[in-house]
C-alpha cells in the first residue's frame, strides 16, 4: 500500500530524529509529572489552566458529547479536536510559516498535560498507570506531527544535502512529508478517540 510505504520510508530516513523527539517528549511528560508534587502551587495551576481550556466554546462541544454518554459522537468529536486543535493548528500549520514551531508546541503540549495528571498520591498513581498506554499512543500522534515541523525546516534549510535545487525546492518536499505522515496520525488519533469513548462509556 502506497501510503504506508510512504509514511515507512519518511521514519526509515529520519529515525535517529523520531527517536531523539520521542526521548524528549515522553521524558519531558514524565519529568513534569515527577516534578509537579514537589513543588508547592504547580499541580494547582496545572489544574487550573486544564480547567480554563476546558471551559473554552470548542472543548465544551466534547465534554456534551461525553455527558451524553453517544460512542459515537464521542469518537467524532474527540478526534476532530485533537486532529485540528493539538496536530493542526497549534503544531503542524504554525510551523508552515515559524521554523520548528512544532517543537516548541509539543513540548510545552507535554508539560501542560503532565501538570494536572501528576499524580499526587498512591492511588492517582495507580490511575495514572492505567491510562498511560492511551496517554502514551495519543502522544505518538503529537510526536509525528512535531517530525514533521522538524523535517519540514531541516529540508528547507539543507536543501543542498538533499540534492535539491534551492530552499523553495526543499521547503515543498518537506511539505511532501509532512503529508506522509498524516495518514498515521489520524489512525492514531482516530483509534485512541474510540478507546476512549468506550472506556467513558462503560465506566459511566
Amino acid at each position: 500500500m502506497r501510503i504506508y510505504r510512504d509514511f515507512r520510508s519518511v521514519l526509515s530516513e529520519n529515525w535517529r530524529t523520531y527517536l531523539l523527539l520521542n526521548v524528549v517528549v515522553y521524558g519531558t511528560l514524565i519529568a513534569t509529572m515527577i516534578v509537579t508534587p514537589l513543588i508547592p502551587g504547580m499541580y494547582e495551576t496545572g489544574l487550573a489552566n486544564m480547567e480554563a481550556f476546558l471551559d473554552a466554546p470548542g472543548a465544551s462541544l466534547v465534554l456534551d458529547a461525553y455527558a451524553g454518554g453517544d460512542i459515537v459522537r464521542i469518537t467524532l468529536l474527540t478526534f476532530l479536536a485533537n486532529l485540528l486543535f493539538a496536530a493542526l493548528l497549534t503544531t503542524t500549520l504554525p510551523s508552515l510559516v515559524i521554523p520548528f514551531f512544532g517543537v516548541v508546541a509539543t513540548v510545552w503540549r507535554a508539560v501542560f498535560i503532565g501538570m494536572p495528571y501528576a499524580p499526587t498520591s498512591a492511588e492517582e498513581g495507580i490511575v495514572v498507570l492505567a491510562t498511560s498506554p492511551v496517554l502514551v499512543i495519543e502522544f505518538q500522534a503529537y510526536v509525528l506531527a512535531m517530525l514533521g515541523s522538524v523535517l519540514l525546516w531541516r529540508s528547507t534549510f539543507g536543501h543542498r544535502r538533499r540534492e535539491l535545487p534551492s530552499a523553495w525546492a526543499g521547503y515543498r518536499a518537506g511539505v511532501r512529508d509532512n503529508l506522509r505522515l498524516y495518514p498515521a496520525i489520524v489512525v492514531l488519533l482516530l483509534g485512541i478517540a474510540l478507546v476512549e469513548g468506550i472506556t467513558y462509556n462503560m465506566l459511566y
